[in-house]
């Protein structure tokens, strides 16, 4: 059952929900921070829409605010933080135009690769292709200072839309102070419905914009649903775990952690499961593999080319900062190396 309490009842006259409230409150070192009323009307004043925090945090009463849209109205608080977050002005970044993909294209072409195709181990060939591709990485697509543009907060919101945002505060100011004819509240509540339908259209013609322009459509489409939704997200640079008792923090390490860890489960689980297969299953379990013996076909330059040229054109990418998008465009350059690895 849900019980609406009003605050401004006093200890005396007040109801025992509200009583059991302040009472709670006082338990927990709590604080109501809205003193005002935010509902009124011509008889009666009501507070049912409250903010509460720790009493520590409570610096002053919250602000009670009209903004036309509803009979309750709105609240502001204004709370204190020890360490305040600095805005970030400047970040660096990589570009990658297509004059940085022209100049990544040219150094791999002269690039010999004999490097590459000195090695004799795998994992040395691997290791010698990257230092070479991301010292032409560096140079294509150098580190460069961006500024951030402040996002443009509330961009559906009109001049005519503030004006009658304020029109609409007064007529409900009028509408809960004065005795009005039936017209006149007629009036105010078709002008409330409209009030609220531009404000819906200005949304979703903002919306349609940001899509519209935007290159990556499905990126754009989220990030409004999250905005909606009120959820929000945040790009996390620093990668931590735990694993037997010990904190690992480079990237490498952590993968392998996580590689290591879903090859072993695999194999328990499987034997788990194995139990309970029926035989006619279970007798391929039995079969002796062996582990000594195994067939590669070859691989060509032109198979390398076709499974990169499939890729997404995306700007995300690992810990290398290599998009996918690069790989794309530069796969001609880089197929020859990779093919010689891949073998």
């Amino acid at each position: 059952m849900i019980v609406s309490v009003n605050i401004l009842q006093t200890a005396i006259f007040g109801s025992s929900n509200q009583k059991d409230l302040t009472d709670l409150l006082l338990r927990y070192n709590l604080v109501n921070t809205v003193k005002s009323p935010t509902k009124t009307s011509k008889n009666t004043s009501t507070l049912l829409a409250v903010i509460i925090i720790n009493k520590k945090y409570y610096m002053k009463p919250a602000t009670v605010i009209e903004l036309g849209i509803s009979d309750h109205q709105a609240q502001v608080l204004s709370v204190s933080h020890k360490t305040p977050t600095s805005v970030i002005k400047r970040i660096l970044k990589r570009h990658f135009r297509d004059d940085n993909i022209r100049e990544f294209q040219y150094l791999s072409e002269k690039e010999t690769w004999q490097e590459v195709f000195r090695e004799t181990e795998v994992n040395a060939k691997f290791k010698a292709f990257m230092n070479l591709v991301l010292h032409l990485f560096d140079i294509a697509f150098p580190l460069k200072f961006r500024h951030i543009k402040k996002p443009q907060r509330n961009g559906w919101i009109t001049k005519g839309i503030k004006i009658s945002s304020k029109k609409m505060r007064d007529l409900n100011m009028l509408k809960k102070l004065s005795d009005l004819t039936g017209g006149v509240k007629n009036y105010i509540t078709k002008y409330q419905i409209i009030y609220r339908r531009v404000i819906r259209e200005a949304k979703r013609r903002h919306s349609d914009r940001n899509i519209l322009h935007a290159n990556h459509k499905s990126k754009a489409i989220w990030q409004i649903i999250n905005r909606e939704t009120g959820r929000t997200s945040s790009n996390r640079q620093d990668i931590k775990i735990n694993w037997n008792f010990e904190e690992i923090t480079n990237p490498e390490t952590v993968a392998e952690v996580f590689n290591s860890y879903f090859c072993k489960i695999s194999k328990e689980l499987l034997k788990k499961t194995s139990k309970d297969m029926p035989n006619s299953e279970r007798q391929y379990l039995k079969i002796k593999v062996s582990t000594k013996t195994m067939f590669l076909i070859p691989i060509t330059e032109n198979e390398v080319e076709k499974v990169a040229k499939g890729l997404k054109d995306i700007s995300s990418a690992g810990i290398d900062e290599i998009p996918d998008c690069v790989v794309k465009q530069c796969i001609t350059q880089l197929k020859k190396p990779l093919t010689n690895i891949y073998n």
